[in-house]
């Protein structure tokens, strides 16, 4: 299991990576503008939930 997506630039990648570290979430830069993750593989899909709701609440926030 294995997610990655990019953004506009290293600047809004670093800044989503450092807010999502801030909730607790550990994701990684990859690349020059990406971010990944991987969760361990006994993963709930409720956490999986949190995880994707994090990023999503963040990332909006971050376009505000």
């Amino acid at each position: 299991m294995f997610c990655a997506f990019d953004l506009p630039s290293q600047i809004e990648r670093d800044r989503l990576i450092n807010l999502l570290l801030d909730k607790k979430i550990l994701i990684l830069g990859s690349g020059d503008k990406s971010v990944r993750f991987r969760p361990h593989l006994n993963v709930s899909s409720s956490e999986i939930d949190i995880a994707i709701n994090a990023i999503s609440d963040t990332l909006e926030n971050m376009l505000n």
